[in-house]
C-alpha cells in the first residue's frame, strides 16, 4: 500500500513538472514570436526604414515666426555714358557701347533713363574705368566730352518678415550672404580696374551664392514671404552669372569684363530699388 502511494506521488510530481515546463516553453515561444520574429519579418531589406518611419527633411515645426532682415548701406560711384528721355534710346545706346567693347546698362529712370558703363566703390577706380572706356566710345560720346562720374548712395534697409519658420530663416540667411557678396564683388572690380592684386576669393563667393540659390529654390514661400523670396532668388541668380563672368575677366577674358560689369549694373539697380518695396 505504501509503495502504491509513493508511486502515485511520483507520478503526480512528474505531471506537475511537465505542466510547468510546458507553460514555460509555450510562454517563451509566444514572446519569441511576438518580439524577435516579428521585428525580423517586418524589417525591410538593405536597412530601409519600416513604412511610416521614413526620415523627413528638416522643415521646422510648422510654427509662424517673425525675423528682421537688415542690409548694409553702400556708397558707390557710377560712370555715366549719357541720359535720355526714352528707355528705347537708352537701351540702344547701351547696346552700342557693348558692341564697342564697353560694359553698359540702363538703370531705373530719375526721371531720365541713364546709361552707365560701371559701378565701383572707389572714386579712383571709377575715374580709371572712365578713362579706359572713353576712347572706345567714339560715335557715342563726343570727342570733347568726358564720362560723368556720379556718387550713388544706397541706404541701409531693414524690414520684418513673417511666415513659416524654415522659410523666413532661409530668406534671412540668403539676404545676409547676398549683401556681403555684392560688396565683395564690387571690391573685386575696384582692384581689377586699378590693376591691384586681387584679394577677393571669387570661387568661394560663387559657391556660397550657388548654395543660397539652391536653398531658395527648395522652399515654397507663402503670400507674406513671396516678394522677399522672389527678390532674393533673382539677385542670387544674377550674382552667380556676374561672379562667373568676373572669374573669366580675372583670367584675362575681355568678354568676361563686359558681361560681368553689365551684370553688376543690373544687380545694383534691382538691389537699390526693389528693396524699397520690402520696407
Amino acid at each position: 500500500m505504501r509503495r502504491t502511494r509513493m508511486a502515485r506521488n511520483r507520478t503526480l510530481s512528474g505531471l506537475v513538472t511537465f505542466l510547468i515546463l510546458a507553460v514555460v516553453f509555450v510562454g517563451s515561444g509566444y514572446l519569441i514570436g511576438k518580439y524577435l520574429l516579428a521585428s525580423l519579418l517586418q524589417r525591410p531589406p538593405e536597412g530601409q526604414p519600416v513604412s511610416g518611419d521614413e526620415p523627413k527633411l528638416p522643415t521646422g515645426d510648422g510654427s509662424t515666426t517673425t525675423v528682421q532682415i537688415s542690409t548694409k548701406p553702400l556708397t558707390l560711384y557710377r560712370v555715366q555714358i549719357g541720359a535720355f528721355s526714352t528707355k528705347e534710346r537708352a537701351e540702344n545706346t547701351a547696346q552700342m557701347a557693348i558692341d564697342k567693347g564697353v560694359p553698359a546698362g540702363v538703370m531705373s529712370p530719375d526721371p531720365l533713363h541713364k546709361v552707365y558703363c560701371g559701378v565701383t566703390s572707389s572714386k579712383e577706380a571709377a575715374q580709371k574705368l572712365a578713362q579706359d572706356a572713353l576712347p572706345k566710345l567714339s560715335g557715342i560720346v563726343g570727342e570733347d566730352d568726358n564720362l560723368y562720374v556720379a556718387t550713388m548712395e544706397i541706404d541701409s534697409c531693414t524690414f520684418s518678415l513673417t511666415g513659416s519658420e524654415n522659410v523666413v530663416t532661409e530668406i534671412q540667411k540668403a539676404f545676409s550672404t547676398i549683401d556681403n557678396a555684392i560688396a565683395s564683388l564690387i571690391g573685386f572690380w575696384d582692384q581689377y580696374y586699378l590693376e591691384q592684386q586681387i584679394t577677393v576669393n571669387l570661387s568661394s563667393m560663387k559657391s556660397d551664392i550657388a548654395a543660397v540659390r539652391a536653398s531658395l529654390a527648395g522652399i515654397s514661400p507663402d503670400s507674406g514671404t513671396q516678394t522677399a523670396h522672389g527678390l532674393a532668388l533673382a539677385l542670387a541668380t544674377e550674382l552667380e552669372t556676374a561672379i562667373s563672368a568676373a572669374i573669366e575677366a580675372q583670367g584675362g577674358d575681355s568678354s568676361g569684363e563686359i558681361e560681368g560689369m553689365t551684370s553688376v549694373i543690373k544687380i545694383i539697380d534691382a538691389y537699390a530699388n526693389e528693396l524699397k518695396a520690402l520696407q
